[in-house]
């Protein structure tokens, strides 16, 4: 019989599946007439705003103690502000389907980065599955990649918003956290506000208040449970589990991503995007679905939350 930790974990996956798989095709919608640094402003300043009154509201006190602020800036600047800048320029330069894959290689680069960050040492399942993932994505920009001679520009913005994210989450397991989750993900949602600000009133034209009704909505899907509810379940799942096994939980998101873009967005990807999702699904198993026969020490309580509350 499945245990209550065990269910409420396998809730989260699930929710956060749907939360962030059905986000790629409502950013692609919203993209058609909210520019990148001005959508980023907007989930940054709303979800900083939302969470900052909800942790008020709870007696969840915003103060950042000393030795965490520094972790704090970087993680926010790597998980929030480098992944979402770099996710939302990819899209506007690929399909909806190849960036989602892409970005989900997060889980091996993780593992890779945890090997000089946390000390970790990859055995030879994990070092297959690295090399499973490259031929993935080779597999998936091959073709670009010879007509052009580079990595295209899509494919580049994806990559290195899946490097900065892997970095955040490895980094997250050096700081022991003691603040609540609605204030750590709302420090960070404001952190990363200064960060795009700038550019959406320098670079981007005034947004228009006219919004197409599909647009208005995947907007508001994107805002408030995408943003807000995905990072604060995501923050959840990196407390309670390993950076590995928290991992897992990104695995059906790049599938119910591929899935909303054939459905909602009508794309048609060839079949080396299949092909490339398999290939880079069993990279992912590969990587992080080791069993490790140790016992995992249970995590240490915190004042501020219940068991495991998060944070990239």
């Amino acid at each position: 019989m499945i245990s209550r930790a065990r269910a409420l974990d396998l809730s989260l996956v699930g929710l956060i599946s749907v939360c962030w798989g059905l986000n790629w095709p409502a950013v692609k919608i919203i993209l058609t007439q909210i520019q990148p640094w001005t959508l980023r402003s907007l989930g940054f300043a709303v979800g900083a705003a939302v969470l900052f009154a909800y942790a008020r509201s709870r007696g969840e006190s915003l103060a950042v103690p000393r030795g965490q602020r520094w972790p704090l800036v970087a993680v926010a600047l790597l998980n929030m502000a480098g992944f979402n800048i770099c996710s939302a320029f990819g899209q506007m330069n690929m399909a909806t389907s190849g960036a989602a894959i892409i970005a989900y290689t997060m889980p091996a680069w993780a593992t890779l980065l945890a090997i000089p960050i946390l000390g970790e040492r990859p055995g030879p399942r994990q070092w297959m599955g690295l090399a499973c993932g490259l031929t993935g994505l080779a597999v998936l920009l091959g073709p670009d990649l010879l007509r052009l001679g580079a990595l295209p520009l899509g494919p580049a913005f994806m990559l290195t918003g899946a490097l900065s994210w892997a970095l955040g989450n490895v980094l997250i397991k050096r700081t022991a956290w003691t603040m609540g989750p609605n204030a750590i993900t709302g420090w960070q949602f404001a952190i990363s506000l200064p960060v795009v600000l700038p550019f959406a009133l320098a670079l981007d034209p005034a947004p228009t208040l006219a919004l197409e009704p599909h647009v208005l909505v995947a907007l508001v899907f994107h805002i408030l449970v995408a943003m807000v509810g995905g990072y604060l379940l995501w923050f959840a799942i990196v407390r309670r589990l390993s950076v590995a096994q928290a991992s897992v939980s990104s695995l059906i998101v790049p599938v119910i991503g591929v899935t909303g873009a054939i459905v909602v967005l009508g794309e048609t990807p060839p079949l080396r995007t299949y092909a490339a999702l398999a290939l880079i699904l069993c990279a992912v198993l590969l990587v992080v679905m080791v069993r490790d026969k140790r016992p995992v020490p249970a995590p240490a309580p915190v004042t501020a939350e219940p068991r495991g509350a998060g944070s990239p």
